[in-house]
């Protein structure tokens, strides 16, 4: 039946603790898994792991958050053989490819002040291999400020100072890989209905040491609830980088010929994922 027909099947957890429900502070904990999978005459795999634990105190919060995607098709090459078009074989040779591979783990500690602003430091690592850096790390810390915080909306904002340390894949000669930076941060949630929920998110990081180099991680998303357990969700993740990685080619001659020599051309500085999922609440 798989082969003869496209399957798609698409599961989003998430997960709460009961404790972190019924009260602001304690340790809660939310977990999402996706896979897709798509079989028949296009075969592809997806598979992504979020996880999000965050620890509440009077004054305080303490996060840690680590996710996983993975993507993968097989593509299929046939060629017919015979002597005529009515007396053929036809031949078939598959070959699966990775199509997106990225990691990240990231923690963050916030420290109330005077009134609503609190200092925050935080830190973390990414793997994109298709934005053409192996390892990322990095460190931040600085001050926010909470300009709502109600039922309906919450809303703020942070300002502070980072370090970027980049291995890239092809790293460009005498490339600096490690660097300070601005970094800028919102983080937006409406409750539009009783049941839409509005989320919107941006990380914005200026290089003080190459100024054309700023990089920006922007997530919009929209929720409605269909029932008390299920809800439908679509977001747009805009990932931006002025100055992207590079990539390794090799030289062909005007005639098409190979030479013996690689140049590295520039990524796309843009990336962008757009998500229709099915999310369940227990």
């Amino acid at each position: 039946m798989l082969g003869a027909i496209g399957t798609t099947a698409l599961c989003i957890m998430t997960t709460k603790t009961v404790a972190a429900q019924q009260s602001p502070q304690g340790w809660s904990d939310t977990a999402e898994l996706t896979m897709v999978f798509t079989a028949g005459n296009a075969q592809a795999t997806t598979l992504g792991l979020r996880n999000e634990l965050i620890g509440d105190r009077d004054t305080s919060r303490v996060s840690l958050e680590m996710g996983a995607l993975r993507a993968k098709s097989t593509q299929t090459t046939r060629v017919a053989t015979g002597r005529s078009p009515l007396d053929f074989q036809v031949l078939e040779t598959s070959e699966t490819i990775l199509t997106a591979e990225h990691y990240f783990t990231r923690g963050r500690y916030n420290r109330n002040l005077q009134g609503e602003t609190f200092w925050h430091i935080g830190g973390g690592w990414d793997r994109n291999t298709f934005a053409g850096f192996n390892n990322r790390y990095t460190g931040n810390g600085g001050i926010g400020q909470t300009w709502i915080d109600n039922d309906v909306t919450v809303f703020k904002t942070t300002y502070g100072i980072s370090y970027t340390i980049q291995q890239d894949i092809a790293a460009l000669p005498n490339s600096n890989d490690g660097f300070v930076g601005i970094r800028l941060s919102y983080e937006f949630d409406r409750q539009v209905t009783p049941t839409t929920e509005f989320t919107s998110s941006i990380v914005a990081d200026e290089n003080l040491e190459t100024t054309t180099d700023f990089r920006a991680d922007l997530i919009n998303a929209i929720s409605v609830s269909v029932s008390s357990l299920l809800a439908l969700k679509v977001s747009w993740q805009l990932l931006y980088d002025h100055l992207p990685s590079h990539e390794a080619v090799p030289l062909m001659s005007s005639k098409g010929a190979l030479t013996n020599h690689i140049v590295l051309t520039p990524l796309n500085p843009v990336d962008q994922i757009v998500t229709f999922a099915l999310v369940a609440r227990f």
